[in-house]
């Protein structure tokens, strides 16, 4: 029996881990510093967003008002990345991630919007992949208007099946001829241009195949909207894209026919960090919202701040603060693996979660209640809630937390068979543990996703451990912190192994979810339902 395979990483941690190989307590890091331009630049749109109420604004409008588009395209922020031969300011990307820092701070869907743009949008695929007639064309027009990248479809998710949006090449009118739909597209409503991935059909001169196309909105054929409306990321200007017949120009192939896989993997791993960083940010809030709170007179003349569940939600937020700082410093190193880089959106995308979680917990009500609701009644208002909303989709969205799993599962071919030349005892015991309980049932799906989670959790000890020294708080900590996260992630990674040497316990969850999937329409069983049942609610 075989199963679906990876390729190997040696740089990567966490492949490190899977294939039984402990890794190295220390790791020489690359990273790009902030020119002094650099840091100007990051400062104005500081400077920008506390000059203006960003999050009331669009709240309360529900869509970025376009005065504060025009405001980001006049100070600079949708090129930030392009090179200055286009008009870009060509700075780096470190530059970039500070400023998708400041901007999540204001308001997630701000963020998002240079994201899209500039991250997963038309630039990376025009700089890595265009030809130079391609970039002299369209990249100065991109350092005014911002683009987005097309994949999701209504009846597939994010690359989960065969694309339904095709196109042929149209020899007579030397275009293309699209047709689709693509779905919940960030920038959708606002793009001047769009990376979509379509499947052209093969020719007698081309193999076709998933392609890269650079599609203008304004194209024949071309419509957008409506805007999407979600739970939280309010004002984000995501919506539909429909290609009815749409002619695209031959000379917008972005890598060749055949080749869209490649571009999108390829700008999908840049700047990978992205996600970290924000979630980072959103975290730190969380810890200075419950700063905050716990510092009022109301509570300390109650004595709440001293209560052992407020002592504990403040302790979880502290440690979940130090670990998604120790994932994202690992993910901002040049050479972070691209497969770390995908453990770390996971661990510290769940970790924002449960921080906006902990800390609405925490402050209650107040946390609950919208801003506009506390502004109304003359109070000071929170912005729990809308962190709250706005942090949940990252689990969901640029992969998900189970697809990102069922990837990192995969065995990773070519994995060395020699052990490490350098490994710290607790790790490397845990490790061979892990490796030994895989190596048992190598290719059974429910004990791979089981070790993945302990992978995870030892990953982020790796990650701490290199972040602790990095920072040289081994032998002088500033924090109790260190050590309540340290035995805590030790506790977990027990407890997962614990799990994986039992076999019975997998076998009694999948037991279980096969049962519910077998659960006849007539409804649950009575176990389930007898409560609302003698209350005369029937489910």
């Amino acid at each position: 029996m075989t199963a679906p395979s990876r390729d190997y990483d040696p740089n990567s941690i966490i492949d490190q881990i899977l294939s039984g190989h402990a890794p190295a307590s220390d790791q020489p890091s690359t990273r790009t510093e902030l020119s002094p331009e650099e840091a100007r630049f990051v400062v104005s749109i500081t400077d920008w967003c506390s000059r203006h109420d960003l999050a009331e604004r669009i709240e309360s409008s529900a869509q970025i008002p376009d005065d504060l588009l025009q405001d980001l395209g006049q100070l600079g922020a949708f090129r930030i990345t392009i090179p200055t031969r286009y008009g870009g300011l060509g700075f780096s990307d470190t530059c970039l991630l500070a400023v998708l820092s400041v901007l999540t701070s204001a308001h997630a869907s701000l963020c998002e919007v240079i994201a899209a743009h500039q991250v997963i949008g038309a630039v990376r695929p025009l700089l890595e992949f265009g030809t130079e007639t391609q970039r002299d064309r369209y990249l100065p027009q991109l350092t005014e208007q911002v683009s987005a990248f097309a994949l999701n479809e209504p009846e597939l998710g994010y690359g989960s099946g065969p694309l339904r949006t095709t196109a042929f090449f149209d020899a007579d009118e030397g275009a293309y001829r699209v047709t689709g739909t693509k779905t919940w597209i960030t920038n959708a409503t606002i793009a001047s241009h769009v990376i979509v991935l379509v499947d052209v059909a093969a020719t007698e001169n081309s193999s076709g195949g998933i392609t890269a196309m650079l599609i203008a909105t304004d194209d024949p054929g071309v419509m957008r909207g409506p805007q999407s409306r979600f739970a939280g990321m309010h004002g984000l200007p995501n919506g539909r894209l429909q290609f009815n017949d749409a002619r695209v120009p031959a000379d917008r192939i972005i890598g060749g026919e055949g080749n869209g896989v490649e571009v999108a993997l390829t700008c999908l791993s840049q700047c990978r960090a992205a996600l970290p960083v924000a979630g980072l940010t959103t975290i730190l809030t969380c810890l200075q919202q419950a700063v905050a709170w716990a510092g009022e007179d109301r509570q300390t003349r109650r004595g709440l701040h001293t209560h052992p569940q407020t002592q504990h939600h403040l302790s979880t937020l502290m440690t979940e603060a130090l670990v998604a700082n120790a994932v994202t410093w690992h993910a901002l190193d040049e050479q972070c693996a691209p497969t770390d880089s995908e453990a770390a959106k996971l661990i510290v995308s769940e970790a924002a979660d449960r921080a906006t979680d902990t800390v609405m917990q925490l402050v209650g009500g107040r946390g609950y209640e919208t801003a506009a609701s506390a502004r109304a009644r003359e109070a000071t208002p929170w912005p729990i809630e809308r962190l709250w909303r706005d942090t949940r989709v990252t689990r969901i969205f640029d992969s998900s937390t189970e697809m990102l799993k069922d990837f990192l599962a995969q065995p990773p071919s070519d994995a060395p068979t020699t052990a490490p030349t350098m490994a710290n005892g607790d790790m490397a015991e845990r490790v061979t543990r892990l490796h030994r309980a895989i190596a048992r049932e190598p290719y059974d799906p429910w004990m791979r996703a089981s070790a993945v989670d302990c992978a995870l959790e030892l990953f982020t000890l790796a990650c701490l451990h290199r972040y602790r020294r990095h920072l040289g708080e081994d032998s002088h900590p500033t924090t109790t912190a260190w050590e309540t996260a340290s035995v805590e992630l030790h506790r977990r990674i027990d407890a997962h192994l614990q799990t994986l040497s039992s076999p019975s316990r997998l076998q009694r969850q999948r037991k279980l979810s096969t049962e519910l999937l077998n659960i006849p329409r007539a409804g649950l069983p009575a176990a389930f339902t007898r409560p609302l049942s003698d209350l005369g609610v029937h489910r």
